[in-house]
């Protein structure tokens, strides 16, 4: 077990390190290999007690590591942070654990590209990180019981995902909860966007509708489907373009989620110009944001776009 670590005076710690390597620099040719293995790990203890007195000058002396790395993020929310970093802050490798007790015990939404999800808004290398929000989520806790017991199941990922949306209906959902749920790192945010696109259901993200929502979040308006399935398969960058390029607001009658009412429960789809079925591109030039309602219409014939219409 790895023993730990001590908050020293830095500059102490700075000398030590210095002549620790300068004595591995003069003798190491007179020395075995286990001599300077174990020189090295000598400073290399002393660099790790370095990294956490340094934390400590700033204030955050008080704690196990996991309180460390939990300030760290909060001193930098929204900004990519890297593994190193976090190591040098906790003083410890085993600091994945300690990201996972600050998002299931604690509510933290901390992001990685280990569950990427350009879709909204997360593109991380695997071993970066980002803390979304610095208030943590109180309700996450049980939601994280509700996945364990959901991830159990043997549906099929997207299954698994529609399940566990509708269980927390107009609840804030991250991508790190369905990245777990889905058991499908890679693929859990083309099968959220199908169940979207694909099935008709009110799913809510920064870039379809809700600008309100941080990167990674998720919103499952309604248990009920808003739009009858249909087969789409609109690349997720063109889908972004089209939704700011059209302010998340429907091109037809003004609608956005802003008036979204239980009553009234729409969401915005994007329409082909030219239909798909005849050749239409999946581009951003012949797509178009309209509120489902519009949609529907418009296929069904009742409504038409204006003679000369444009989408961009």
């Amino acid at each position: 077990m790895a023993r730990r670590r001590r908050t020293q005076d830095v500059d102490w710690l700075i000398r030590q390190i210095d002549e620790r390597l300068g004595d591995f620099g003069r003798d190491r040719a007179d020395m075995s290999l286990r001599d300077k293995v174990l020189h090295l790990v000598e400073i290399v203890e002393h660099t790790k007690d370095l990294g956490v007195s340094v934390v400590a000058e700033h204030g955050w002396n008080k704690g196990p590591a996991r309180e460390r790395i939990r300030l760290y993020l909060i001193e930098y929310t929204g900004q990519i942070i890297d593994r190193a970093e976090l190591e040098v802050v906790a003083g410890i490798s085993d600091y994945p654990r300690r990201i996972r007790e600050l998002r299931v015990e604690q509510g933290y939404q901390i992001a990685s590209g280990a569950s990427p999800d350009e879709s909204t808004g997360i593109d991380l290398k695997p071993d970066e990180y980002l803390l979304v929000q610095p208030k943590p989520d109180s309700d996450a806790a049980r939601r994280w019981h509700v996945a364990y017991r959901i991830r159990r199941s043997h549906s099929s990922s997207q299954k698994r995902i529609l399940d566990y949306m509708l269980e927390n209906v107009g609840k804030t959902l991250t991508t790190e909860e369905l990245s777990y749920v889905s058991r499908d790192a890679k693929q859990f945010a083309r099968r959220t966007r199908e169940l979207r696109t694909e099935q008709g259901y009110a799913i809510a993200t920064r870039f379809t509708g809700r600008p309100d929502l941080a990167p990674g979040q998720y919103v499952l308006l309604s248990a009920e489907r808003i739009a009858d399935p249909h087969d789409r398969s609109i690349p997720a960058p063109e889908q972004r373009e089209v939704y700011i390029r059209d302010k998340n607001t429907c091109r037809l009658c003004g609608w956005n989620m802003e008036r979204w009412r239980a009553d009234d429960p729409r969401i915005l789809e994007l329409h082909h110009v030219e239909e798909h079925v005849k050749g239409g591109s999946n581009l951003a030039d012949n797509l178009i944001v309209l509120c489902s309602s519009c949609h529907d219409q418009l296929h069904a014939g009742r409504l038409h776009l204006p003679d000369g219409f444009q989408p961009g």
